[in-house]
């Protein structure tokens, strides 16, 4: 066997003795303390053995957490339907500082939602939907300014400034159903410069009253919109529906059980539409719609006769 040979038989040896041998740097210190805290206020180390077995979350034993090795961070938490009870502190989420997805739906998580003492800059996915929280304080928006995905539906919530929401102007999906957001729609979520991004606006039954701007959602990215069966004292949406007509990117629309009124408007560049359900309102007139969109307009005693 030659010299050159044996030599690169060496080297093969020797770094395959490194790889093998080779230990994973220790979790971020910061990480840890942060997942122990979160473990602790919200009930996870009794419900999902979080810290249990071992207080590094990033050892295979936190159910629900994945984590960056090469990194040494927590990047993902889920933990939905997992009997979490208790609260979210903002000063322990905002020093898992590679968090990019959190998902603790269907627990009963409550107080405040958190706010953080400084934005946390990656964190792209926040759900929480069927929780107990009871408050959005001010600046919850600006905690987060990386949000693509805000799911918040079913949560009993004071609502905070939904003046802050352009912070957050990646949002593909905001979902605030079943929550308290009351008065007008916020006309900042039509705004497709504040929101150039936005394909699905879900907040079905909320406390919104009064006639939609015939601007919003122009020239927006929404394909999904539901602002159905809304409650408020102050009654229900209502006016006419002509900004649907300008939504050309709309694929599916809920706008039943309000108090709309005046002929159904005019979907000729809604080339995408699919689904159509502006039941139980006060709505007049013909209904023209392209052959393949499903149409619900039931509980509207004039559809079919002139507009006044």
């Amino acid at each position: 066997m030659s010299i050159a040979v044996i030599l690169f038989l060496v080297t093969l040896l020797g770094i395959d003795g490194v790889c093998r041998h080779s230990v994973a740097a220790p979790t971020d210190a910061l990480d840890v303390a942060a997942m122990l805290a979160i473990a602790k206020s919200t009930g996870a180390g009794r419900s999902l053995g979080w810290g249990v077995k071992s207080a590094d979350p990033c050892d295979g034993t936190w159910s629900g957490v994945h984590c960056d090795k090469d990194l040494s961070h927590v990047t993902a938490i889920g933990a939905s339907r997992a009997g979490l009870s208790g609260t979210l502190s903002g000063t322990d989420l905002v020093d898992l500082r590679f968090l990019t997805e959190l998902d603790l739906s269907y627990n009963c998580l409550g107080g405040d939602l958190p706010i953080l003492p400084r934005p946390h800059n990656l964190l792209r996915t926040f759900e929480v939907p069927s929780n107990c929280f009871t408050n959005m304080p001010k600046g919850f928006f600006r905690s987060f300014p990386a949000l693509e995905t805000l799911v918040l539906d079913d949560n009993l919530v004071t609502m905070g400034d939904i003046t802050e929401a352009p912070t957050c102007p990646r949002l593909r999906v905001f979902s605030a159903s079943n929550f308290t957001i009351s008065g007008r729609l916020p006309e900042c979520f039509g705004n497709a410069t504040l929101f150039p991004a936005l394909e699905d606006l879900s907040l079905y039954r909320n406390q919104l009253s009064g006639a939609i701007d015939p601007s919003f959602g122009k020239n927006s990215s929404i394909k999904f919109l539901d602002i159905s069966r809304q409650h408020g004292y102050a009654g229900k949406l209502t006016g006419r529906l002509d900004f649907v007509s300008d939504m050309t990117g709309l694929e599916e629309i809920h706008l039943s059980h309000n108090a709309f009124y005046g002929p159904l408007p005019d979907v000729s560049r809604l080339v995408n539409l699919k689904f159509f359900n502006a039941s139980h309102n006060k709505l007049c007139g013909p209904v023209k719609f392209p052959p393949g969109v499903i149409v619900n307009v039931d509980g509207n005693p004039k559809i079919g006769k002139s507009c006044p």
